[in-house]
């Protein structure tokens, strides 16, 4: 069984956080800028609309800003 140290665990729970808030913040931002467009459409169809953008902003945006934190 390997032991991590502190410091590291510290390091894992900084970047899940800043990654969580991250893409909280991305997908409710997309999500309400979506919405007067696709207000009547079927949940699925909303989806695949949200997230192609999602994945280029957590890719480009997110990950790497909470590996710099």
């Amino acid at each position: 069984m390997i032991i991590r140290s502190f410091a590291s665990l510290w390091a894992r729970g900084r970047f899940l956080a800043v990654a969580m808030v991250g893409a909280y913040l991305i997908l409710n931002t997309l999500l309400a800028l979506l919405a007067p467009l696709t207000a009547h459409w079927p949940t699925y169809a909303v989806t695949a609309v949200a997230v192609p953008p999602m994945v280029m902003a957590m890719v480009h945006l997110v990950i790497p800003l909470a590996k710099r934190v």
